[in-house]
């Protein structure tokens, strides 16, 4: 199988030159706007399975799609394990059909998962770096969550996970001890709505979280106050923004926040300096 994904990967990279050349040119037409300070364009299938979510535990990237979970070095562009059948046949029995933003934690991986459009079942997956398959999970209150699960992330310093839904103007943030059976524990009240969500991940103690609002945008919010203030603008050509996570590069630390193209046959891996 690693060898088989190997040599298809290297066959499409050729095949793939001219699409490469154009979603390229399509993102120079923002290259003025954005704040990226490097990027990575990934082209055809490796961008359908890394379309959702994103998490690292230092060494490795994991990234999520609809139904798959998908493991690469640290740069995210080299094959090391994939799950195409992420979701058990029990969480699919239900409708589960969605996985989203994702966070590391104490040798897991934490996903939001949903029945997309549906918002029955907001569910919390757990799954294994190693072998990426489903550990155990959780459903969290769906009176709470009414329109579904698109990410999750935790809270290194107190082990607390935290999520909200697709609501289009959320004032709040809830928060669930992974602990003690995924019990709410608390919430954050927002200063200001903060919209679109795709994911987040906690730095020296701030909650930073990229959205699919109007310019991509990325917040930085404080989880004791609910304080809010915009990190970045991704200002992107068209396309989705999606997830992020936190990680070191060239000894410095940075938000690597992704998007799909317009065209929606590649995925940019963007990082943005967290201190300069």
């Amino acid at each position: 199988m690693t060898v088989f994904i190997r040599i298809l990967s290297a066959f499409l990279a050729v095949v793939m030159l001219p699409l490469y050349a154009l979603t390229s040119a399509i993102d120079a037409f923002s290259s003025g706007r954005r704040t990226d300070e490097t990027s990575v364009n990934i082209v055809g299938i490796g961008a359908y399975f890394r379309s959702q979510g994103v998490a690292t535990d230092g060494e490795y990237l994991y990234f999520s799609s609809k139904t798959t979970l998908y493991k690469t070095d640290i740069t995210g562009k080299n094959y090391v394990k994939l799950n195409t059948s992420a979701i058990s046949e029990e969480l699919g029995k239900i409708g589960i059909k969605h996985i989203g933003g994702m966070s590391y934690y104490d040798g897991l991986i934490y996903a939001g998962m949903e029945d997309s459009k549906v918002w029955e079942h907001p569910v919390v997956g757990v799954f294994s770096p190693d072998t990426l398959e489903l550990v155990r999970y959780y459903e969290l209150d769906r009176t709470v969550h009414t329109r579904g699960l698109p990410w999750v992330c935790v809270n290194p310093e107190n082990g607390y996970l935290y999520a909200s839904d697709h609501s289009k103007t959320p004032e709040k943030i809830l928060i669930y001890d992974i602990n003690n059976n995924m019990s709410p524990v608390g919430e954050i009240p927002l200063a200001e709505t903060v919209r679109s969500i795709q994911g987040a991940e906690f730095y020296n103690g701030a909650l930073y979280a990229a959205t699919n609002d109007e310019t991509q945008a990325i917040y930085k919010i404080d989880p004791d106050s609910g304080d809010v203030g915009k990190f970045a603008d991704r200002n992107l050509t068209g396309g989705e923004g999606e997830g992020m996570t936190v990680l070191s590069k060239d000894g410095k630390p940075y938000i690597l926040a992704f998007d799909l193209g317009p065209l929606f046959i590649n995925t940019n891996l963007r990082y943005y300096q967290l201190q300069k």
